[in-house]
């Protein structure tokens, strides 16, 4: 979508799976919500032509395992990571034309985005997505116990205090769950289109 737009592409699960990377490094409770912001605010994480880095060390590889999954979900659910998460993600989107992915890009972050999209997928298939993902990266993997951690996080997900998963307003919903990435890319940039006029 990004490179069809020619737009940043701005993956802040990628993001919050850094900082849960940070937090392990440094060895601070996934509990003391202010240590885990302090860490945020005394370290660089960002994202660059589609990778991520800490500290301008590039850790893309490194935060793709189901380890650092389950460890992103909890550290997300904090109130003080995520007003720090945000503060970086606004910036990025400030000085970027943006395609951004998170479950509250249109609802917290960019609530005033040109077109927000929720994109939905029956959870077999996003866990079979996933398992396919890792494969490819070389990573072991279990289906089962995958699909447990992705109902775990998405139960989490929609139930934390700050900044719960929801369908921002004006959202429009794209069921992706027998479509193709080419079909959801074609399907999302005709809808930018017809909102915003922009023909690239």
């Amino acid at each position: 979508m990004a490179d069809a737009l020619g737009y940043s592409y701005l993956d802040t699960g990628a993001m919050y799976r850094a900082s849960a990377l940070l937090f392990i490094r440094n060895s601070i409770p996934f509990d003391d919500s202010l240590l885990l912001a302090e860490n945020i605010h005394n370290h660089s994480i960002d994202i660059r032509n589609g990778a991520v880095f800490i500290d301008d060390e590039d850790v893309s590889s490194l935060i793709r395992t189901p380890e650092i999954s389950d460890a992103a979900s909890i550290v997300s659910s904090k109130s003080a990571v995520r007003r720090e998460m945000v503060i970086i993600q606004q910036k990025f989107g400030k000085s970027h034309n943006t395609v951004a992915e998170g479950r509250d890009m249109g609802t917290v972050v960019f609530p005033d985005a040109e077109l927000k999209i929720y994109v939905i997928a029956d959870v077999a298939i996003r866990v079979l997505r996933r398992w396919r993902e890792l494969q490819l990266l070389g990573n072991e993997a279990n289906y089962e116990e995958l699909l447990r951690s992705q109902l775990t996080r998405d139960y989490r997900d929609r139930n934390r205090s700050d900044s719960p998963l929801r369908i921002a307003p004006g959202a429009y919903i794209l069921d992706s769950t027998m479509m193709t990435i080419n079909q959801q890319v074609s399907t999302v940039i005709k809808l930018f289109r017809e909102r915003t006029g922009v023909i690239q």
